[in-house]
């Protein structure tokens, strides 16, 4: 079975297109991004993909809902993850994220991803730079949403 550990910014995408004010160039590739999580989402739902998330996902989605939308879409797309993604608890992951960080540098943040999908030994989906990076600089395998082409994701989950 296929196992992937989405990144808060992979959600976030996946709901929301980018702001219009963007330049055209940011807009144009935001609104690429944008699809391409939605596909991404539609199949891991069509594929039979074993989706974790770290606990803090669910926290940080609905903060970012909140201040793009609503209270009331914040908390039913959290609750959405949490219904719908096997959500890994802290003491799960926490000695593994503390070595990344020791070894990485990167926030605590990124390293509780980068911990849950090297301890289920999975594909790490985000549209974070960093958090790509020091994925792969802990050899763990990372797909950087804006730089994959949308049929490398679907042989990815095939």
């Amino acid at each position: 079975m296929i196992k992937a550990v989405l990144d808060s910014s992979v959600l976030i995408k996946g709901i929301f297109k980018p702001l219009r004010s963007l330049s055209k160039d940011a807009y144009s590739r935001e609104l690429e991004t944008h699809e391409k999580c939605k596909y991404l989402i539609k199949l891991i739902e069509m594929n039979d993909v074993e989706v974790y998330v770290p606990r803090i996902c669910i926290v940080e989605t609905a903060a970012v809902i909140k201040r793009l939308a609503s209270r009331t879409l914040a908390a039913r797309a959290s609750e959405g993850i949490v219904k719908s993604y096997n959500i890994a608890d802290e003491k799960l992951i926490f000695n593994i994220a503390w070595n990344v960080a020791l070894d990485t540098g990167c926030s605590g943040f990124d390293s509780y991803f980068i911990a849950l999908t090297r301890e289920k030994d999975a594909l790490l989906f985000t549209d974070d730079s960093g958090m790509h990076y020091h994925a792969q600089e802990v050899g763990v395998d990372s797909i950087l949403m804006r730089s994959a082409a949308i049929e490398a994701l679907a042989k990815k989950l095939k």
